[in-house]
């Protein structure tokens, strides 16, 4: 099957994930979240997550990690 050129579909994903550096018991507390909008491609949203990750960053009492991830797509046409 030929395979189209790969198009950004417009969707990304933000999301963030603290782990508490405290244990309850044997296990550590996880704490995630994603950014949602109607528009995530505005550059606003962007600049906002950063200003969350930053605010989360300062807690001595967790470790943060963060991404973005973007969609692609592509047709697929059966193969003639």
């Amino acid at each position: 099957m030929p395979y189209g050129t790969p198009e950004e579909s417009g969707v990304r994903t933000y999301s963030a994930r603290a782990v508490s550096k405290e244990q309850i018991g044997d296990y550590r507390l996880t704490i995630t979240c994603r950014a949602e909008t109607d528009n995530m491609m505005a550059p606003e949203v962007e600049a906002l997550f950063q200003k969350f990750l930053d605010t989360l960053s300062t807690s001595p009492d967790f470790t943060v990690t963060a991404q973005r991830t973007k969609e692609y797509a592509e047709d697929v046409t059966p193969t003639a």
